[in-house]
């Protein structure tokens, strides 16, 4: 019985949360609406260049540019699973960082790759597995090349 009722209460509690944050976001959106001063209809390409005017400065300051062309051309493909950056160990690296010497040992790393629907790794390379990630290092000094979430093993 005591779990039932535990259960009603998050249920109804639950719903009070909910009724209230969108009774909220109803309200902002009518304010907004009112308070938008009303603007001259423009024409779908004046407005389309002026957002990716404003977009661009913002995306080109937070990215972060590696150095080296191997690595920048490994990070530009258009994988859905790629991933710049991540955390493992309570730490957070990018493409171009160098691993911790745990990661480098060959009970990390990934010799079926193929299974794990991965690329082949590039020469002096191997795949290697860190908080749920496939990161891509360089044999000589643990660079990052590239990563891969691991959801990439599902991948159909």
């Amino acid at each position: 019985m005591r779990k039932l009722q535990v259960i009603l209460c998050s249920a109804v509690l639950t719903t009070l949360a909910l009724t209230s944050v969108s009774a909220a976001w109803a309200e902002d959106e009518q304010n907004a609406a009112q308070q938008a001063p009303e603007q001259a209809p423009q024409d779908a390409e004046t407005t389309a260049q002026g957002s990716q005017a404003e977009k661009a400065p913002a995306e080109t300051a937070t990215a972060e540019q590696p150095s080296d062309p191997t690595i920048q051309a490994l990070a530009d493909s258009a994988d859905p699973y790629s991933v710049k950056s991540f955390f493992a160990d309570f730490t957070h690296f990018a493409i171009g960082d160098t691993v911790p010497d745990l990661y480098r040992t060959k009970k990390y790393e990934v010799t079926q790759w193929a299974v794990r629907h991965l690329p082949a790794p590039v020469a002096e390379s191997h795949w290697s597995y860190m908080g749920g990630n496939y990161v891509m290092i360089t044999n000589a000094d643990g660079k990052i090349l590239k990563a891969e979430s691991g959801d990439i093993y599902y991948k159909h």
